[in-house]
């Protein structure tokens, strides 16, 4: 490559693409996967925190691992296989090895190895959001977390961040010791002025994930525990109730339960690729992605788009732009 550079080859578009296809193909690609993985999907917020081994025991280092290592591996099949990035947000199969077919109940699976695995017709898993990894990440190693989920989405699925949380906002805690289910918590939450505008836009996509639990296990009921100020159990004060996924995106349309809200979300992909494309330059380019980057992503994102948004077609995209030729 160095000498196709030399000899100024290398700026034919044909011999570019070529070149950025061999590197793509090449085991060693997998050092692009994770850098870039890590930030657009914020990965490190997996280790944030210790997950309640009691609750949860079935979610151990082997788990966490290997749920981690599943997104990864759908990625670099995506990669490899220059497929549409859509499937990111649904798909039909999973990339899963023994261990994590365990633990999501899918059946036939063996070895350490990852593979792609069909799933049954109404599976929860298939794209991001069935993923353990990704539904752990929005929570607190205990109980759900409506509230991160529905900002993770915002932020990186629909391309719509909410602004950044207004100072002295009520902490959630101060509720602690009140009987309530997750939606009456945080109704209560958006009686405060400072809270309810972008809570309205949050909390909805968040309760269409509760049917996974605090480690992404499939669940239909949840339960709270109420608590004194010092975090003690209350006696006689549990409250279990059957999970309501449905609800309605902000002025946007309503859907019933989980796997409604995921065929509205997998129905924007024009918005994910905006996504996706901003986190693609700043990683390429080494930089923040800023205003004056919009003619370029969204002239990535119709070159994409005009090849049914196909994965590679975002990287041949930006590596034939004069931001990235004259970087």
């Amino acid at each position: 490559m160095r000498d196709l550079a030399a000899t100024g080859e290398l700026r034919r578009p044909e011999i570019l693409a070529d070149q950025a296809d061999r590197l793509l193909d090449h085991p060693r690609s997998a050092h692009f996967v994770r850098p870039f993985l890590g930030p657009w999907l914020t990965m490190d917020r997996l280790d944030l925190f210790q997950f309640n081994q009691t609750l949860y025991p079935r979610f151990d280092d082997a788990v966490k691992s290997a749920a981690r290592q599943e997104v990864y591996e759908t990625f670099a099949a995506l990669l490899r296989d220059n497929g549409r990035l859509g499937e990111l947000l649904g798909a039909d199969h999973v990339m899963i090895n023994a261990l994590l077919a365990d633990y999501y109940g899918i059946p036939g699976v063996t070895g350490d190895a990852f593979r792609k695995v069909p799933l049954p017709a109404g599976s929860a898993r298939g794209g991001l959001l069935g993923m353990a990894a990704i539904m752990a990440m929005g929570s607190n190693g205990q109980h759900t977390n409506p509230v991160e989920r529905g900002a993770w989405v915002l932020r990186k699925l629909l391309h719509e961040p909410p602004p950044p949380a207004p100072a002295n906002v009520p902490e959630l805690a101060r509720l602690g010791a009140q009987l309530l289910t997750a939606r009456e918590r945080l109704r209560l939450h958006q009686e405060e002025p400072q809270c309810a505008n972008c809570h309205r836009k949050i909390d909805p996509i968040g309760f269409g994930l509760e049917n996974f639990d605090a480690v992404g296990q499939w669940r239909t009921t949840d339960s709270y525990q109420a608590r004194d100020e010092a975090g003690k159990p209350l006696p006689n004060a549990k409250k279990t109730w059957t999970i309501d996924a449905g609800g309605a995106l902000h002025k946007g349309p309503a859907f019933r339960d989980y796997f409604e809200l995921r065929a509205i979300i997998a129905a924007k992909q024009e918005n994910f690729a905006r996504g996706f494309t901003s986190a693609l330059i700043e990683y390429a380019l080494g930089r923040s992605c800023g205003f004056s980057d919009e003619p370029l992503i969204a002239s990535i994102v119709a070159q994409a788009g005009a090849k049914s948004f196909a994965t590679r077609e975002f990287v041949h995209a930006l590596i034939r732009s004069k931001e990235f030729l004259s970087k």
